[in-house]
């Protein structure tokens, strides 16, 4: 414990993103929250929509999420499924199980199963997917400033027999940066047994229980209503931005695995970025023209 106290201090003092990442975080208050990223923003370049997306934007701060019609066809939903069932992940709480190929050679112990950010950003349509330009252009009027693509992620999540809840299975709110908002992306069909996302929409723009903790089930119930519970399914392809400074958790998957690909946009980088761009605009398979400034945490421009 004093150990990583201790490593955890050194990378405040060295590294940028850790002194940001711990500064804002001891921000509670939504009303001095919003003050604050109104203040970043404001000094961040601006980003030029292609297309007028206010209305969208509009719903995605009102209440939370924004569900996302066609933005994976069918053929990139299945290179992409087959790319992460072919390469290795792990279990981060529970490293000794190694590095393993999911869900077939997944040791029964395991609970979530993420791939490094040198496997993510080499996913065929995942820096693709994640440049949308429509997908920016609500981002971008969300965060009321050019967004950056400061951590991008995929994980499997497999049945487990107790179906107990652990980490971010239970409630909490991200504290990713001051402001910051998530596209998730399902890769495999999601219904009640395979892991389906529960938010509480609303509840990022309600100033309670900003204590950065778990929270069970019944305080969530007790401080929004039994009503307020919303629970996401979908097909493979099903894909929606959340802001998830408002409750969320993943539900355990009691049957079925599930996988699904993430991206972080936010107004700074990110402590679960990579430290250095792990590839290059228009080189093995990256897209050319999509905008450096934007991907500049995981690609170079030259």
């Amino acid at each position: 414990m004093l150990r990583d106290k201790l490593a955890r201090g050194l990378k405040i003092l060295t590294d940028q993103r850790y002194r940001q990442f711990y500064t804002q975080r001891r921000i509670r208050g939504v009303p001095s929250r919003e003050r604050t990223a109104d203040s970043l923003a404001r000094r961040l370049p601006a980003f030029k929509a292609t297309s007028d997306m206010s209305e969208q934007t509009a719903v995605l701060k009102d209440r939370g999420y924004l569900f996302l019609d066609g933005l994976i066809s069918s053929n990139q939903l299945q290179s992409m499924r087959k790319f992460f069932s072919e390469n290795k992940c792990a279990d981060p709480y529970r490293p000794e199980l190694g590095q393993f190929v999911a869900p077939g050679n997944a040791p029964p112990q395991t609970h979530v199963a993420f791939f490094p950010n040198e496997t993510v950003i080499r996913a065929p349509h995942a820096v693709e997917i994640a440049n949308d330009p429509k997908v920016l252009s609500i981002v971008s009027g969300f965060l009321g400033a050019k967004p950056t693509i400061s951590y991008m992620t995929a994980w499997w999540s497999m049945p487990n027999k107790d179906g107990k809840a652990e980490q971010a299975e239970q409630f909490h709110r991200d504290v990713d940066d001051i402001r910051f908002v998530k596209l998730f992306c399902y890769l495999t069909d999601v219904d009640e047994t395979s892991g389906p996302h529960m938010f509480v929409p609303g509840s990022q723009n309600v100033d309670k229980l900003t204590t950065i903790r778990r929270y069970e089930d019944r305080e969530i119930v007790q401080a929004f209503g039994a009503d307020s519970l919303c629970t996401f399914t979908g097909k493979a392809g099903t894909a929606f931005l959340e802001n998830t400074y408002g409750f969320h958790r993943g539900v355990p998957p009691r049957a079925k695995p599930r996988l699904l690909f993430q991206v972080l946009y936010s107004l700074r980088n990110s402590i679960y970025g990579p430290e250095k761009p792990a590839g290059k605009i228009g080189a093995n398979g990256i897209p050319s023209g999509i905008d450096p400034f934007i991907n500049r945490v995981y690609l170079s421009a030259d």
